[in-house]
C-alpha cells in the first residue's frame, strides 16, 4: 500500500498535479487545447524522460543513488525550462510555474551536490502547496474570491502530510530529508509571487 501511494503521488506527475491550482487558468483555454497539452505532459515529462533514465541511464528510479539523483534533477531542470518555453505557445498561465518547478529541481540537483539526500516527493507536493499559496494570495490581491482553490490547499496540505509519512513509514527517507524537501519546494515557489 505504501508504494502505491508513492507511485500515485510521485513528482513525474507534477503537471497533472498541478491542475489542483491552475483549473481556472487551464479552463480559459478551449476543449480542444486541452488533448493537445495532455499528450504533450505525458509525452515530454512523463515518457521521454523515463525512456531516457531507464534506456539510456540506467538508473534504479525505485532507490537512486545520488548520482543517479543528480542525473534526473538534471533533466527536469532542462525539461522543465523547455516546457517553459513551449507554453510562450500554448498555455502562457505556465510560463512562471515551469520556471519555478526549473528552480526547484535545481535546488535539490545543488542539495545532491553537496552529498545530501532531500525528499523529492515531499519537495513536490510542498511546492505545489507553495504555488498554491501564492496564486491565492495574488488573487485575494486582485480582489477575486476563490474558495475553490482554498479546498484545493487544504487537499495539497493533507497530500503533504500523507506523503511525508509514507516516505517516512516506508524508510525512504529520513525525518531531515523529508523536511529539506519541504523547505526546497516551498522556496521554490517563491518567485511566482513577482
Amino acid at each position: 500500500m505504501l508504494n502505491g501511494i508513492a507511485i500515485i503521488t510521485h513528482p513525474i506527475f507534477l503537471p497533472f498535479f498541478s491542475l489542483l491550482i491552475y483549473y481556472p487558468l487551464v479552463a480559459t483555454y478551449s476543449i480542444g487545447t486541452l488533448p493537445l497539452l495532455i499528450g504533450w505532459l505525458t509525452f515530454a515529462y512523463i515518457i521521454l524522460p523515463l525512456v531516457y533514465f531507464v534506456k539510456v541511464r540506467k538508473i534504479n528510479l525505485a532507490q537512486p543513488n545520488l548520482d543517479e539523483r543528480r542525473s534526473i534533477f538534471r533533466a527536469y531542470s532542462l525539461v522543465n525550462i523547455g516546457f517553459a518555453i513551449v507554453n510562450i505557445f500554448l498555455v502562457q498561465d505556465y510560463i512562471y510555474f515551469y520556471l519555478a518547478a526549473c528552480l526547484l529541481h535545481i535546488f535539490l540537483l545543488g542539495i545532491a551536490f553537496i552529498e545530501l539526500k532531500a525528499s523529492w516527493h515531499t519537495a513536490i507536493w510542498s511546492f505545489l502547496l507553495g504555488t498554491g499559496l501564492m496564486m491565492l494570495y495574488q488573487f485575494k490581491r486582485a480582489g477575486t474570491n476563490d474558495d475553490l482553490l482554498l479546498e484545493a490547499l487544504k487537499l495539497l496540505g493533507i497530500i503533504l502530510l500523507i506523503v511525508c509519512f509514507v516516505r517516512w513509514k516506508s524508510k525512504a527517507h529520513t525525518p531531515f530529508e523529508l523536511l529539506m524537501g519541504i523547505v526546497i519546494g516551498f522556496l521554490a515557489s517563491t518567485p511566482l509571487l513577482l
